[in-house]
């Protein structure tokens, strides 16, 4: 460990978390063992010429030293008076962030953190602690310091905190207000700098553009719907020197939003997969076979088990848990922080993400058999194409997604926005979507193109059909049948898509659909809900708000149709009869 010449026990408390975590001593699961080890291998390469970090335990020292000055503002705590105490495990954390420094500029090293951990293990408290830091200890002119959430009531549960902290904290006789020159009001918390400002945003916001986050804090990341608020914050901290966008999150069941999408960008750089010096992040859960009633599995989830979380407290949960199936879910996810779907999701994403291959490339399949799914829309909802190749009893998955310009723009869009930028969204410029740019994909994909809208370079299949809701498609349809495509309308109801999204939801379950990796068709397969037609058997997609679309699913579903009229061993021929067949008696 490195020397200091300054008291830094605060410090030391966490580093010392992290060697027992790795001696064994410490009740830990696999990621924080990762996370540790990765601390350590950090520490043996601090200041080279290619990781030009040092470890400061004085820098880390101030911030947990101030956090320990904050008065705790509820419980039994709370009636003594008493300050806050860091566990081993947020002392290794807050120092992680506050400690890690370029060894030429002094600047942060961190610029995100994102920590999962079951719910009652003090987060809320520790991140309310970290906003006022950010605020003012930290020296930063006009700091900007943001709770951000998905509901205005989530936003303000860190801001009231911080707001409690600051107007009964007390130190040398003088209250926190006055020490920090800090104005409380109901909304906001100003500083002697007029520039400097502490305020809740949620989702809802209409712009939350311009921001300018010196500390981005968000909390329970995995109520996030849509990705608006991750992103907005994400893309304004280039301004600043040396930022923090910081999430702390149980876990959730959506496995196609933006959490579950940082988790898994987390685990690549533990795993040592991705490399990126400036995210940091901790994940306690139980692994993989652990037994969900063991108190030893309790104790490696949850670090605050015996000081903010009490061992009755979870035995009673797990009692509750053990009797019904919905509370199950509910414990796995809120005290052992596992992923799990619930309520009508039709999609097991689980499953769905685990038959990702992003190194699959359409140009490997050019020539093969293929089916072309279409689902339109002109402007606020996304058009997709998808194409589906059969390959043996795997059905491979491609697909390419269409907004018009403006929508992409619009404030909350963010996401989309970013999707852009990474070549997963495709636009026509203004407020409707001109959609002869799909017409062209299309005709491109059949080997009747002309290079038209940039497909040029598209790799040619042989499409053996384009399967289309009748929505928008009429002129379409008929110029695909005039280039000799064979152009089948299916409209959407549950008649039609009953069978298709019956195969599509077995087909995930058996990891027998490999996607590429779009997170664009992820989000919609996470967006995917099920309904059943009252008074029968059918099953139709629906999704729970109007923002999450589905409409790639849709058009997944539209190119498994024609798989689902006759037994994979026809021939092609009778497949063809057959096709028409069904289509006419439905």
């Amino acid at each position: 460990m490195p020397e200091t010449s300054v008291a830094t026990p605060i410090t030391q408390r966490g580093l010392d978390w992290a060697a027992d975590v790795l001696a064994g001593r410490v009740p830990s699961c696999k990621r924080i063992r990762q996370a540790c080890a990765r601390f350590q291998a950090d520490l043996d390469r601090a200041g080279t010429d290619s990781f030009p970090y040092v470890f400061e335990y004085e820098a880390s020292e101030h911030i947990c030293a101030f956090l320990e000055a904050l008065p705790h503002i509820e419980g039994a705590w709370a009636a003594r008076g008493e300050t806050l105490t860091l566990l081993p495990w947020q002392a290794f954390m807050i120092g992680q962030i506050g400690g890690w420094r370029h060894r030429l500029t002094g600047l942060r090293r961190f610029r995100t953190a994102y920590v999962e951990v079951p719910r009652k293990n003090g987060k809320s408290t520790l991140l309310a602690g970290v906003a006022l830091y950010f605020l003012v200890p930290d020296g930063e002119p006009g700091a900007k310091v943001y709770s951000a959430a998905a509901s205005t009531h989530q936003a303000r549960i860190v801001f009231d905190a911080a707001r409690v902290m600051a107007m009964s904290g007390e130190a040398e006789g003088q209250t926190l207000e006055e020490l920090l020159g800090l104005t409380v009001e109901e909304h906001k918390i100003k500083t002697t700098d007029p520039a400097a400002v502490f305020q809740p945003i949620a989702s809802q916001t209409k712009s939350k553009d311009g921001k300018n986050p010196h500390c981005a804090i968000v909390d329970e990341l995995h109520e996030h719907d849509k990705r608006d608020v991750w992103d907005s914050m994400a893309s304004a901290l280039g301004a600043r020197e040396q930022p923090l966008l910081i999430a702390i999150t149980t876990a959730g069941y959506n496995t196609g939003g933006i959490c579950f999408e940082q988790r898994k960008y987390l685990q690549s750089l533990l795993e040592g997969v991705r490399k990126n010096e400036r995210y940091f992040g901790l994940i306690f859960e139980a692994d993989e076979g652990d037994a969900p009633g063991d108190p030893a599995t309790w104790a490696k989830a949850n670090p605050s088990l015996h000081a903010a979380k009490s061992l009755e407290y979870l035995q009673d949960e797990w009692e509750k848990a053990e009797a019904s199936p919905a509370a199950l879910g509910e414990f796995l996810r809120k005290h052992l922080d596992i992923w799990t779907s619930v309520g009508a999701a039709a999609i097991d994403m689980e499953a769905w993400r685990a038959s990702e291959d992003s190194r699959m490339t359409l140009a490997q399949y050019v020539g093969h058999k293929a089916y072309i799914g279409v689902d339109l829309a002109t402007r606020k909802d996304p058009a997709s194409v998808v194409a589906l190749i059969p390959d043996g009893k795997l059905f491979r998955l491609f697909s390419w997604h269409f907004l018009p310009q403006k929508i992409v723009e619009a404030p909350g869009n963010e996401h989309l926005w970013g999707w852009q930028k990474q070549g997963l969204i495709f636009t026509t410029p203004g407020a409707e979507l001109d959609l002869n740019i799909i017409e062209a994909l299309v005709l491109q994909l059949a080997g009747l193109g002309d290079g038209s809208w940039g497909w040029a370079d598209v790799p040619v299949l042989d499409v053996e059909m384009v399967v289309y809701d009748a929505a928008y498609a009429a002129q379409m349809a008929a110029n695909w049948e005039k280039a000799g495509i064979c152009a089948v309308e299916l409209r959407s109801r549950a008649s039609n898509l009953n069978e298709p999204f019956n195969k599509l939801i077995a087909s995930v379950e058996d990891h027998r659909v490999i996607n590429d990796g779009n997170e664009v068709l992820t989000w919609m397969a996470g967006n995917t809900l099920q309904k059943q037609v009252q008074g029968g058997d059918y099953i139709y997609p629906t999704k729970q708000v109007p923002e999450d679309s589905i409409d790639g699913m849709i058009a997944t579903m539209n190119a498994i149709w024609p798989l689902c009229q006759v037994p994979d061993d026809t021939s092609d021929a009778e497949r063809r009869s057959s096709f028409f067949a069904a289509l006419g008696a439905s």
